[in-house]
């Protein structure tokens, strides 16, 4: 699964840092760093193995009509309901539509509707458990 060029996402890092921007290339999983605009301009790379997690953000205009109806105007994403916990505690629930362990890490669709986030890419290496849910 691809994510196009001028995306919005916030990557958090493992240090706990959060720095929303703009991918200046194509998202791939199998990549080793992820190309973006920072908010000043510049671009840069970051590896894989600084973040915890990509969050890619939701298109302003779909999260207001969101919030207007109370729901997602989407179909709930395919897969298999999940609860991620990150190496610093950090929980996130929702749905994982494949996951190996020889993968850089895997698509979570987020379960909570409020969320600002379309679907977040969790970096396997900071994961502490995925645990899959009836």
């Amino acid at each position: 699964m691809q994510i196009k060029e001028g995306s919005d996402v916030v990557l958090r890092f493992l240090d706990g840092r959060a720095e929303r921007c703009s991918l200046s290339k194509e998202f791939e999983p199998g990549i080793d760093a992820v190309e973006v605009i920072l908010e000043d301009g510049t671009t840069c790379s970051v590896k894989l193995g600084e973040l915890k997690a990509v969050f890619f953000l939701k298109d302003p205009r779909r999260r207001k009509l969101e919030m207007e109806l109370g729901v997602s105007p989407e179909e709930t994403p395919a897969g298999a309901n999940a609860r991620v916990e990150f190496l610093d505690g950090e929980i996130i629930h929702g749905r994982v539509e494949r996951y190996s362990v020889a993968d850089r890490g895997f698509f979570l669709h987020p379960a909570a509707t409020e969320t600002n986030n379309e679907k977040i890419f969790v970096v396997a290496s900071a994961l502490r458990t995925l645990a899959i849910e009836a």
